[in-house]
């Protein structure tokens, strides 16, 4: 009889969480997560990229459970990629993807975290001056100052087509990695 009562306890307490240190995720944890998601996507599109990561990381705390907050990961790196983000930095990115990619459970973002993280650590390569920001970059010459040389345009241009084909070559491996992934494998 006493057996019987401590196996009915301990099934108690496993259910619960405490023996596992883990409480159980509830419903409500999970339905959060769209809604959290949701709100950090506004702050982007409003270009508030400190509240949209703070939405996440905020998250991510409260339900560390959950996989809402192992896609956070994911949403946090790819808005510190984002070339107007004046704190954007490619090396907390890469940090941010890591992490992701060695996150336990499901990662519907994993060939996608590790290109952005190949690209971010890419980046960190680049010298600052590579990185100049659409934040940065002024729409037209400053009243009073001359117009952009054909030699400055040409090398800008260069420059662009350059990303652009270093672009298209990381979508085509893109692409390539989806394709092997998806195909049968043989028995």
């Amino acid at each position: 009889m006493k057996i019987v009562r401590c196996a009915a306890i301990l099934a108690v307490f496993a259910a619960g969480g405490c023996i596992t240190g883990r409480a159980p995720v509830s419903t409500t944890d999970v339905a959060d997560w769209p809604r959290a998601l949701t709100e950090a996507e506004g702050a982007v599109s409003e270009h508030r990229y400190a509240d949209a990561d703070r939405i996440l990381s905020e998250y991510a705390t409260r339900y560390p459970a959950t996989q809402g907050a192992v896609e956070s990961l994911y949403w946090r790196a790819v808005f510190a990629l984002e070339p107007t983000n004046p704190d954007q930095s490619p090396v907390i990115a890469a940090a941010l993807f890591e992490t992701y990619g060695k996150s336990v459970g499901p990662r519907p973002h994993r060939v996608e975290a590790d290109v952005l993280r190949h690209l971010a650590l890419r980046l960190q390569a680049l010298p600052p001056t590579a990185l100049v920001t659409t934040a940065t970059v002024p729409t037209g010459p400053p009243s009073g100052a001359p117009a952009a040389s054909a030699t400055d345009l040409k090398a800008k241009d260069t420059e662009i087509q350059r990303l652009k084909d270093e672009l298209a070559k990381a979508n085509d491996e893109l692409e390539r990695i989806k394709r092997r992934l998806t195909a049968p494998t043989k028995p």
